[in-house]
C-alpha cells in the first residue's frame, strides 16, 4: 500500500479544524478574561491556561495580547437583532426592564459585555478603542432606529442611561435596585429614555 493510498482525506483535514477550534477557544477565554480583569492585569499565559493550550499558541494565532484584545472586542457591544420588532412607543420601558433583569443570562454566558466596557475603558491602553467600538456597535445602530433631529446624541444619552443603570444594578449590586424597587426604576428611567426616543 502506497503513502498516497494510506492518506484519508478526512484525516488530512482534521488539523485545520483542530486549529480553528483552538483559536476559537483562545478567543472565548480572552473575552471572559478581559471582562473580568483590567487589560493590564491580563496575561497571555492566563488566557492560554483558561483555554487549555500552550501560551505560544496565543502569539501564533493572534500575534500578541493587543491584537487578541481587538478581536475579543469585536462584536462585544453589538446590539444585533436585540431591538428588532420592539415597539418604539414603549422602548424606554422595555429596554429598562431588559437591563434590570439581564443578570442571570450574563452569569450563564460568563462573558460580560458590561464588565469588559467598564474594565477596558479604565485603561489608557484600550480606552479609545473601546469607546470607538461601543459607539460603532451600540450608539450608531440605536441612532438609526430614532427619528427626528439629533438622533445620534439622543442615542448616546440612551446608552448613558442604560450603562449607568446596568452598572448600579449588576456591577455594584445596589440594594436600592432590588426587585421590590424595579417597578419604580422602570417607570422613572424608562420615561427618561422614552423622551430621548421621541425627541422633539
Amino acid at each position: 500500500m502506497t503513502a498516497r493510498q494510506k492518506t484519508d482525506p478526512a484525516t488530512a483535514a482534521r488539523p485545520a479544524r483542530h486549529a480553528g477550534d483552538t483559536r476559537a477557544r483562545i478567543l472565548a477565554a480572552a473575552r471572559v478574561r478581559f471582562s473580568l480583569e483590567a487589560y493590564e492585569n491580563v496575561g497571555t499565559r492566563d488566557i492560554a491556561a483558561d483555554a487549555g493550550v500552550d501560551a505560544a499558541l496565543v502569539n501564533r494565532y493572534f500575534g500578541g495580547k493587543e491584537k487578541l484584545f481587538d478581536e475579543a472586542l469585536d462584536g462585544a457591544f453589538a446590539i444585533g437583532g436585540h431591538f428588532d420588532g420592539l415597539d418604539m412607543g414603549r422602548f424606554g420601558e422595555t429596554i429598562t426592564t431588559m437591563v434590570l433583569e439581564g443578570s442571570e443570562e450574563r452569569r450563564a454566558a460568563r462573558f460580560d459585555a458590561l464588565g469588559m466596557l467598564l474594565r477596558s475603558s479604565g485603561s489608557a491602553a484600550t480606552r479609545e478603542r473601546v469607546s470607538a467600538r461601543f459607539h460603532a456597535e451600540f450608539v450608531l445602530p440605536l441612532a438609526r432606529l430614532l427619528h427626528g433631529r439629533d438622533a445620534e446624541l439622543r442615542a448616546a444619552l440612551i446608552a448613558s442611561y442604560l450603562v449607568g443603570l446596568a452598572t448600579m444594578k449588576h456591577a455594584l449590586g445596589s440594594p436600592l435596585l432590588a426587585a421590590a424597587a424595579q417597578r419604580q426604576a422602570v417607570a422613572t428611567v424608562g420615561a427618561a429614555i422614552q423622551a430621548c426616543v421621541e425627541g422633539d
